[in-house]
């Protein structure tokens, strides 16, 4: 027969045991909470919620050489159409994995939404150009199998460096974003922005230019 000790040790312990293993199931679903505000659901790269704070981070620095890259797949509309949502997941999926596996060095590598990606490089314009060309290679080379077709992940590649001048996170964007679409105007590959390439992309492209919100 328990004694009245006996039966409260017993009652506190488990008790205990049942505070920790809750404490442990809300501290998993904090940690999966924080990676899903920083992840993008699909891919599980850094999303565009993390990839404009390490952004911020990196241009707080003035002295620091920062560079950004919007890679952009070409077809990749062509491929939802004619192949349907689950083909385009797929090839974004294939995306990721190219632009992750190849290592670049001092890079973040995230998606922005839709079949855009973003290369964020912590180093000088000469690195970034390596790095971007290296990205741009890799892509060329990767294909995803659609039924009895091949599609190659062929993308447009805009970079823009940092000239710190007050420059913000959403102005350098802007500006990778007008170089992404004078190479997709030249059939993709890399180019880089210049202070007219704005204008030019603009006028000759007034109904493609995506408005973005931050």
């Amino acid at each position: 027969m328990l004694t009245a000790s006996t039966f409260l040790l017993a009652t506190t312990t488990a008790a205990c045991v049942a505070l920790i293993a809750r404490n442990r199931k809300l501290h998993t679903e904090l940690i999966r909470a924080r990676f899903e505000a920083h992840h993008d659901t699909l891919t599980g790269l850094p999303n565009r919620r993390a990839l404009l704070l390490h952004l911020e981070s990196l241009l707080a620095d003035r002295t620091r050489p920062v560079a950004v890259a919007l890679v952009d797949l070409n077809r990749f509309k062509e491929i939802n159409d004619e192949h349907g949502h689950a083909a385009g997941d797929l090839v974004l999926c294939r995306v990721a994995d190219t632009l992750e596996g190849i290592r670049l060095p001092r890079t973040m590598v995230g998606r922005m939404g839709g079949d855009e990606f973003m290369i964020i490089v912590d180093d000088g314009i000469h690195a970034a150009r390596t790095i971007v060309e290296t990205a741009a290679q890799a892509l060329d080379a990767t294909t995803v199998i659609l039924g009895a077709t091949d599609f190659g992940c062929y993308a447009s590649l805009g970079l823009a460096l940092a000239d710190h001048n007050d420059i913000t996170a959403v102005d350098l964007i802007r500006r990778a974003d007008a170089a992404m679409y004078a190479a997709k105007r030249h059939g993709g590959g890399v180019r880089e922005w210049h202070q007219n390439i704005g204008a030019t992309v603009t006028a000759t492209l007034p109904m493609q230019r995506r408005r973005y919100r931050f």
